[in-house]
Order: C-alpha cells, then structure tokens, then sequence
C-alpha cells in the first residue's frame, strides 16, 4: 500500500533524481581495468538515492568487475545505450519498467542488458531481468555458433554463476514483512533458478511455485556445489 501511494505521488508531482551522491550509493568494485566514472555511471544509473520504498527491500549488490567489462562494450551501441540509460531513477514517472527497454533485451536476446538489470534498485524489474537471463540460457542448445564462439559462451556462462553466487553471498534470503517479503521471495527464487540453469544442476528447478521460502539449509547445500563449479 505504501509504495503504491508513493507512486501515486510521485506520478502527481513529476519527482525525478538528478544524480545520486556517492554517499548514497551501495557499494561496487574498484575495478583496475575500467574508468571510475564508467563504473558510476553504471552505479547512478542502476541505484536509486532517493530511497522510494524507504528501505522495504534489500539494496542489491552492484555488478561485478567482468560483467561491468562485458557491459561497456555492449553500450558502444546506440540503442543499447540508450535503453540501458532509461533503467536510470529519473525516468521512473515515465516507465518504471523500462517497457521498452524490455522488449529491446527480449528482441536481441541481450545478455548484458539483461544481466546489468538484475542489479537495479527495483525488486520488479530485478525479477524481470531474471526471467529475460533465464529465457536466454533455456534456448542456447539452439545457438548454432563456432567453437571460438562457444568457448565466449562457455566463459559468459561462468560469469554469471560467479555473479549470482555474489548475489546470494550479499542478500539476505527472506525479509519480514506481507507483499515486500513476498516479492522478495520470488526474487530470490528466480535467483536460485537462474543459477540452476547455469550450473546445470537441479537444487530448485523441479518447483514451479515462484513465492516459494526454501530453507536456509537447502540454499547452502546448494551454494557449496555452485562454488565448487565456480573454482573449476
């Protein structure tokens, strides 16, 4: 109720974030091989200062220094940049979803897109690009490609379960709470999921209940296995 209020007014008044102070921002990387302002581009872009649902959800932990690389090189693009660039707090009145950045990641299967969204500051559109990764890794068998290409996809496919393990190691598991834990619920959810279908293993594959609560127990059996393929 509260955050739909908060919407609401946020729709009446046209409130927009200029830019987050860096005091405000959760903390990301140092990383050697990228420009500070690169990175906080990314951190503003994806991170909300103004704290609209007043703390009701974990802040997300930023990207990690090789899938920050990755990105940069998609956002040479034009649209790409564009639609990354409409993630950002200050078109939240507009869309907060960033529909049409949506339909641009399903369009062109967009892996960093889709992965630089499940760090935004927003539950919903976390889940959302969950879904989109998970869509992406469901269809490879059916990417024809070269063995140079495969082994990029190999490699890409490492990244990620090295990120979702970060992910997992700095977000807490459950929250208290009616909607926001239940929401939170189904993030953490398509968490374990995603990292199922990238690991190849089957920990929460065989639940198709999205609020689903798995226990503390299930999820660390799981993370010692996700860390063991990580090392290989």
């Amino acid at each position: 109720m509260k955050s739909s209020i908060l919407l609401l007014l946020l729709k009446m008044f046209g409130c927009a974030d200029d830019g987050a102070s860096q005091e405000s921002l959760p903390s990301w990387p140092s990383c050697p091989s990228l420009s500070l302002e690169y990175v906080q581009n990314v951190q503003r872009t994806l991170t909300d200062s103004t704290d609209l649902f007043q703390g009701a959800y974990p802040v997300p932990p930023g990207l990690t220094c090789e899938l920050l690389e990755g990105l940069q090189v998609r956002l040479e693009d034009d649209s790409a940049r564009y639609h990354f660039a409409r993630f950002s707090r200050r078109f939240w009145a507009e869309d907060g979803r960033n529909t049409n950045g949506f339909r641009f990641i399903h369009r062109h299967v967009d892996f960093d897109l889709a992965i630089a969204a499940t760090a935004h500051w927003n539950a919903d559109v976390r889940i959302m690009a969950l879904q989109e990764l998970f869509e992406y890794r469901q269809i490879r068998p059916m990417v024809c490609t070269t063995k140079e290409g495969s082994a990029k996809l190999e490699e890409q496919d490492r990244r990620t379960v090295r990120y979702l393990i970060h992910v997992l190691e700095h977000t807490p598991w459950f929250i208290s709470g009616s909607e926001n834990s239940t929401i939170h619920a189904a993030y953490i959810g398509w968490v374990l999921r995603t990292q199922d279908l990238f690991t190849g293993t089957s920990f929460f594959a065989d639940d198709k209940d999205p609020f689903k609560r798995w226990s503390d127990r299930q999820i660390e059996e799981a993370l010692v296995a996700w860390r063991n393929e990580a090392s290989r």
